[in-house]
């Protein structure tokens, strides 16, 4: 009998299914039909957008059977779930349209006719987190087959059921080869990056995976785009509405139970407003209910994993014995038996205290008070993260001075975590290189050559 990954409902605990194992074989077998696919699907861009647009359309089409397969397995609530798989079949469509020049006339040479090519790269590894499976598959698989990929998709073990039915759905509107799934742990994830079919690495998730894959991939010399790990701040200057930037950031930081990459982590506030903020925070925490995801009234599910509960619940209990107070939160917030932590806010923590000097990735809100923002924007540009961040001011010329000074691969003015798939996205630093969305997300997996004619 071979091996499988067992899928855990982080609500109930309960046994959702099982997928099987790939083995070498099986990743063998799967890229080479990817490479022998590539041949023709490169070829007519035309015929690939409708294709891509009819991977929208049947994904819409089967909404019902993959949100609440999402919920069980991921664990987010349902309505959130829905938004996902909108997102996904979005991500694709957009895709679909992007435009760009497939050859460019070079430089005027004597005697010679120099083109500018931009072609597909061949086969595509997409490697998927688990914290939205389905449009950070999109984000990958819709511009790599647009520009004339093939791809194989290997994503989290915790989420391959959910994976593999969009994959399963996708793959009866498209030819033969052009995209599949691989599941499995660690060891199929990298027999795949290794492969020396695979010409392209595309990958989401922790910094620190992320920088196993990139040394990795330079045995191959396989180009990578990573997409790793944020720790994104949102500063508060002296003129900010605080009731509207507490509403936004409350939202957004307990969204998928806070296991976002780009939701604010953390908030610095001008000492003199830290109390009117945390309380008008914690009043906006009061609308949240935590539960299994099934139950329409959820807004914020479980932690997906033990482990990640586990290292939340650990950072929030050694900031309080370090004399952090908890404004409103720290308990489970339910009687069921899953992964579950109540939104948490906390103040009373400064930039050494690992709760903010972490990415914590659960739905836990450090609020850090300052004096001087130059303070502020030094310690940001002396840590790892460089994600995103947002800057909130009345005065949008003092914002966009500040945001200036900020290195992030997005930074957001009176708003955060807004994203729209036809803008590119992405890190620096530690948060990765390389973008998705848009036309640059499309360029991604597109190599330029010269072809130069002796006339």
């Amino acid at each position: 009998m071979s091996a499988e990954l067992i899928s855990i409902d982080p609500a109930t605990l309960a046994e959702v299914g099982r997928t099987p194992i790939a083995s070498a074989p099986d990743v063998d077998a799967k890229v080479a039909a990817a490479h022998d696919a590539f041949a023709l699907w490169k070829r007519d861009r035309r015929t690939r957008r409708a294709l891509l647009a009819a991977c929208a359309d049947a994904l819409t089409a089967r909404a019902a059977e993959i949100i609440p397969l999402l919920t069980r397995e991921q664990g987010k609530p349902l309505s959130d779930a829905g938004t996902e798989v909108w997102l996904t079949a979005h991500c694709l469509t957009r895709a679909s349209e992007v435009e760009w020049a497939e050859e460019t006339a070079g430089p005027d040479l004597t005697g010679r006719r120099v083109t500018v090519q931009h072609r597909p790269l061949g086969v595509v590894a997409a490697i998927v987190p688990w914290n939205f499976p389905l449009f950070l598959m999109a984000a990958k698989i819709g511009p790599a087959l647009a520009a004339g990929n093939t791809v194989v998709v290997k994503p989290a073990e915790s989420v391959s059921l959910v994976v593999s039915k969009v994959v399963e759905i996708l793959r009866s509107v498209l030819p033969d080869g052009v995209l599949d799934v691989v599941t499995g742990g660690p060891d199929t994830g990298r027999y795949l990056i290794a492969h020396r079919k695979v010409r392209k690495v595309s990958f989401t998730g922790s910094t620190a995976v992320g920088r196993q894959i990139m040394r990795q991939a330079a045995d191959t010399v396989t180009p990578v785009t990573l997409e790793l790990g944020g720790n994104d701040p949102a500063i508060l200057l002296d003129d900010a509405d605080i009731d509207g930037s507490a509403t936004a950031l409350a939202h957004g930081a307990f969204f998928n139970a806070g296991q976002m990459c780009i939701a604010p982590k953390r908030a610095y506030v001008p000492e003199p407003m830290l109390d009117a903020f945390c309380d008008a925070f914690a009043d906006r925490m009061g609308s949240l209910v935590v539960g299994n995801g099934l139950d329409p009234a959820t807004t914020v599910g479980p932690l997906h994993t033990r482990t990640q509960l586990d290292f939340v619940t650990q950072l929030l209990d050694k900031a309080v014995a370090g004399g952090a107070t908890v404004v409103r939160g720290g308990g489970a917030g339910t009687d069921l038996p899953g992964h579950f932590l109540e939104p948490t806010l906390v103040r009373g923590v400064d930039d050494t205290t690992d709760l903010v000097a972490l990415e914590q990735f659960g739905p836990v809100f450090p609020v850090v008070g300052y004096r001087d923002v130059d303070t502020v924007l030094g310690t940001l540009d002396d840590q790892e993260f460089g994600l995103g961040a947002s800057v909130w001011s009345a005065n949008l010329d003092h914002a966009a001075r500040t945001a200036d000074r900020i290195d992030a691969g997005t930074v957001w003015i009176n708003q955060h975590n807004a994203l729209d798939v036809s803008l590119p996205f992405g890190g620096s630093k530690g948060s990765g290189f390389g973008r998705e969305g848009g036309l640059a997300g499309v360029e991604e997996f597109l190599h330029t050559r010269v072809v130069d004619v002796k006339l």
